[in-house]
């Protein structure tokens, strides 16, 4: 069986989220699991997210889906990722193209996507507890009072 190294290791096609030929390890991009390394695993997936719109070698039609499958990724992780759209998703392959040998296309650079850690996750859901808790004590206070 093929192998590919990232960060050390050697992987598998099932490391990564697009195989373009499983015999060419070339074509395989976008690496979403080191083998036996946690840690690894997370610091992949977070470069893979932020280096996403520079990723070449992934066919256009198949962008969204490997989009998709590295987002799902991170959130098995616990890494909070915004969803984009397909548009989104594919610009940059679109971009690339010149329409004409005299017109090079400006590639604006995108800001990585926000990745959230696990603690603010922690602290987001300690926040949302906290207001639902609020709300209640509120609730019971104008039954109390005879308002509500």
């Amino acid at each position: 069986m093929k192998t590919k190294k990232v960060h050390g290791v050697q992987l598998g096609p099932s490391a990564f989220a697009y195989v373009g030929d499983p015999k060419d390890t070339s074509t395989w991009h976008v690496c979403i699991h080191v083998l036996g390394d946690p840690a690894k695993t997370v610091n992949a997936v977070k470069t893979a997210l932020g280096r996403f719109d520079e990723t070449k070698g992934i066919r256009d039609c198949d962008r969204e889906m490997v989009w998709h499958t590295l987002r799902g990724a991170a959130l098995a992780l616990g890494i909070h990722v915004d969803e984009r759209s397909k548009r989104e998703a594919t610009t940059q392959a679109a971009e690339s193209t010149p329409t004409a040998p005299e017109q090079v296309p400006v590639i604006e650079p995108k800001p990585a996507p926000k990745v959230r850690t696990p603690k603010e996750i922690e602290i987001d859901r300690a926040i949302e507890e906290a207001v639902a808790m609020a709300d209640l004590r509120a609730d019971e206070l104008l039954r109390a009072l005879g308002l509500e």
